[in-house]
């Protein structure tokens, strides 16, 4: 068994008789020994630094791609190309790290000068991305990822830099350079793990983005002071002799082509991130889409890529034949993968989970929060803390654990084939990683916008697990080998189990309906999300609409929906009207349907949500029906930021609920000065609100008149004044033509008579009794991040006395 000092690449050959014949030499031993203990710090003290650095580095990425949001929208093509812009970065200073590592002269040092600059540009990236964002927002998407590839080249430029200048300097040996890889590959992937999860979970929920960014660059400059006494460990004999190579199994292991390796590591990161792609995609149905889904998912990947790095890394340089090693791993990955999804699909099947299935999914807020009140203070439980946490990541660790571990060990493996000088070690990483990160872009890529839309997620699963046969395939040409017995046994098995699995549509039909107990369902995947109605009977009578997992709007409406657009209309009389949000099209129908109104805007972020409600759901068909209606798939701030000239009489927003990932943005200072300079003189803002203090504080301090009502804000510059003359006429006007769209009891719920009796309170009162309520702002996202010690929906607690939760049971 390899000890930790042979990553250092002091340790002999032992199972070469070269090390026999030498070991009779007790003082030669006692050298060699030596020699061995010098190396062991060095690596083991580098390796702290590169769990830093990882953990840095995806505080950074989270961050950096939050703030890119802001200016360049949420869509699912904006946020793709960030990604993208990203990653591409990391490729091309992968690719650059490669060349500089074998002509310097202490790679350790570079590597510590580098870290130091990542955190110099990590607190200047807040004014440099807003002054980019506030002179570019709104650009066209060839343009948004040309602004980010350029915004982030210089930071992700360095951080891909890094792992092929630590590879240069360790590896001594090839013999044991996929342990020194698996080693450093590993300890870095656990390190952004960790940094994907505690920044999720706790410094964005204490600090705010700004803050986090501190917290990122103190790391970074931490690593490299710590990074700048060390030096390589010289050792006489950089590279394996001749001899030793000819009598060790391992180290004289055929070798690939180098163009079929690149080729096999592009192969890896597309099939890998496509996974990602799909895992977002079923899991977020579960996690809601919080802001929390992200991380967790994330950090369930990254950990068991760092582990399965690690030991597979080991395992390359232990096996006679790592190129067998390689595609037979592969070719698992397809067969667990396969197995992962058929566990799912067993468990929304089974009727003893129905109960739970139901109880989880009708849970908006995942993970739920861990307190609860009593009396006047918050408990912290730490048993629905721990339960919470585990059946909130249980689908994660079942869906992704499993495929991350094997996952873990194609680039060890890969780096381990292709290095045979250890001098030209850093570049051959460099270039391994490169097309690695490339074929991880165009997975994005192509998962985003070919494979969800066209085959759903059941049936790109599928395409995914059966592609890793191709491994097989092409290894098997390449070496001109013919497959044994226990190979095709393999390949047949998997391909058996795919048959097995659901086809497109199956996977989530069956999940809406033992998870709402409905009848029927009608599902629609498209590449922004998965978007389903349920029905009381059959496809002919709606029942809710469901987006992402997250319930959306019910039918027949209750009267609430057109309740607050009553309010708002009445305080304005609207001529042009913008939507941000559709919804479930009640309150589109509502506005639409008001007198004298020319011209009705809808920005919706889900493409298809609007043909998709047009297709099953009467009202909107009554609203799509009306000539002066628009339909707009865009995100709200960017559609507004890229038309600076328009003004409405009405802006109002209806997203989903206001702790869901991305809808800070909405509700922010910035927003609602956004919102604020569209509207006409007179105009109005109204906002759908399901949290009532950070949301009508931040309101009040940007607008000079705000009316705060149980479920909605009206908002203006001007005094407000609700005309009861038109409220009556328009009340019943609508309900006259409204049969069919409204329940019985909506006509009490909307009554003009009894709506002003629901008014809350007005600016003063908002800002006097939320005094200690911080406002919304971009770079603090309070109303998203929830979880440690969360604000009550009912409680005027602030976020600052809630923060840190001193009480426990």
């Amino acid at each position: 068994m390899y000890l930790p000092i042979s990553w250092m690449g002091t340790k002999p050959v032992y199972n070469s008789p070269n090390y026999a014949t030498q070991g009779n030499s007790m003082k030669q031993t006692n050298v060699m020994k030596a020699s061995a203990l010098r190396g062991k710090g060095p690596i083991l003290l580098v390796s702290v630094l590169f769990f830093l650095s990882g953990a840095a580095g995806l505080m950074y990425q989270t961050v950096w791609v939050r703030l890119l949001e802001l200016y360049f929208g949420v869509t699912l093509t904006a946020i793709t190309l960030i990604v993208s812009a990203y990653m591409g970065g990391l490729g091309l200073g992968s690719m650059l790290g490669g060349r500089i590592a074998g002509k310097s002269r202490n790679p350790i040092l570079l590597y510590g000068i580098i870290e130091a600059a990542i955190g110099i540009f990590g607190l200047l990236s807040p004014a440099l991305i807003n002054w980019i964002g506030q002179n570019t927002a709104g650009s066209p998407y060839w343009l948004v990822f040309v602004l980010s590839f350029i915004l982030l080249l210089i930071p992700t430029l360095l951080m891909g830099m890094t792992l092929p200048l630590l590879t240069q300097a360790f590896v001594k040996r090839i013999e044991n350079s996929g342990q020194v890889i698996g080693l450093l590959y590993g300890i870095n992937t656990f390190g952004a793990a960790f940094g994907a999860l505690v920044s999720g979970f706790l410094l964005i929920g204490w600090y705010g983005f700004g803050g986090t960014l501190v917290i990122a660059a103190v790391i970074n400059f931490l690593v490299g002071i710590g990074a700048a006494p060390l030096k390589p460990e010289k050792v006489e004999q950089a590279e394996t002799s001749s001899e030793s190579v000819s009598q060790n199994p391992t180290a004289a292991a055929p070798r690939l082509n180098f163009n079929i390796v690149l080729a096999a590591a592009f192969l890896v990161g597309f099939i890998g991130m496509s996974f990602e792609m799909v895992w977002f995609r079923v899991l977020g149905v579960f996690t809601k889409n919080t802001a929390y889904s992200f991380p967790s998912i994330l950090f369930v990947f990254l950990a068991a890529l760092a582990a399965g790095g690690w030991f597979w890394g080991k395992k390359a340089d232990q096996s006679k034949d790592p190129i067998g090693l390689f595609w037979k791993l592969q070719l698992s990955i397809g067969i667990v993968t396969a197995l992962s999804f058929m566990t799912f699909w067993a468990f929304i099947n089974l009727p003893q989970f129905q109960s739970i299935l139901q109880d989880v999914f009708y849970e908006v807020r995942q993970p739920a929060p861990p307190t609860f009140r009593s009396g006047e203070d918050y408990i912290l439980s730490r048993r629905i803390l721990l339960f919470g946490l585990f059946s909130y990541f249980l689908p994660i660790l079942v869906m992704v654990l499993p495929a991350g571990l094997l996952m873990g060990g194609g680039l060890p493996i890969l780096d381990r084939i292709a290095i045979d000088q250890a001098s030209l070690s850093g570049r051959r990483v460099g270039d391994i990683h490169l097309s690695n990160i490339v074929g991880s872009v165009l997975g994005t890529l192509a998962a985003s916008f070919v494979f969800l839309p066209l085959l759903g997620s059941e049936n790109t699963y599928k395409l995914l697990s059966a592609l890793t046969v191709s491994f097989f395939v092409f290894f098997t040409i390449s070496r001109k080998q013919q497959p044994n017995v226990r190979t095709a046994v393999s390949v047949l098995a998997l391909f058996a189990l795919l048959l097995f699995l659901p086809g497109k549509g199956q996977f989530y039909e069956t999940l809406y309906l033992n998870a709402t107990a409905r009848n029927s369902v009608a599902i629609h995947e498209a590449g922004d999300s998965v978007l389903a109605i349920t029905f009381h009977g059959d496809k002919t009578d709606p029942s809710e609409l469901w987006i992402g997992g997250i319930k959306n709007s019910f039918f027949p409406s209750a009267g609430g929906y057109e309740r607050s657009a009553l309010t708002c209309a009445s305080a304005v009389q609207p001529k042009r009207i913008l939507i941000i949000g559709i919804g479930g099209a009640n309150t589109a129908n509502f506005l639409a349907s008001l007198p004298d109104v020319e011209e009705v805007i809808i920005v919706e972020l889900i493409e298809h949500l609007g043909s998709f409600l047009n297709e099953h759901v009467p009202v909107a068909q009554s609203t799509f029906s009306r000539p002066h209606v628009r339909y707009i798939a865009d995100d709200g701030r960017r559609y507004l930021y890229a038309n600076p000239e328009e003004t409405f009489d009405l802006i109002f927003i209806d997203p989903l609920w206001s702790f869901t990932a991305g809808h800070n943005t909405l509700y922010s200072q910035e927003a609602m000065r956004l919102y604020q300079g569209h509207l006409a003189e007179g105009g109005v803002f109204c906002a759908w609100i399901n949290e009532r203090h950070f949301i009508p504080k931040t309101a009040a301090t940007v607008f000079a008149y705000t009316d705060e009502f149980p479920d909605y804000l009206v908002n203006s510059d001007q005094p407000l004044e609700y005309d009861m003359d038109y409220m009556t006429s328009v009340y019943e006007a609508y309900m006259e033509g409204a049969s069919g769209l409204i329940t019985s009891g909506a006509a009490d719920t909307m009554n003009p008579d009894s709506v002003l009796e629901r008014l809350g309170g007005d600016q003063y009162s908002i800002l006097e009794n939320e005094k200690n309520t911080p406002a919304l702002k971009d770079l603090t996202p309070w109303l998203e991040y929830y979880y440690v010690c969360p604000p009550s929906l009912q409680n005027s607690m602030s976020i600052w006395q809630m923060r840190f939760c001193t009480q426990s049971q």
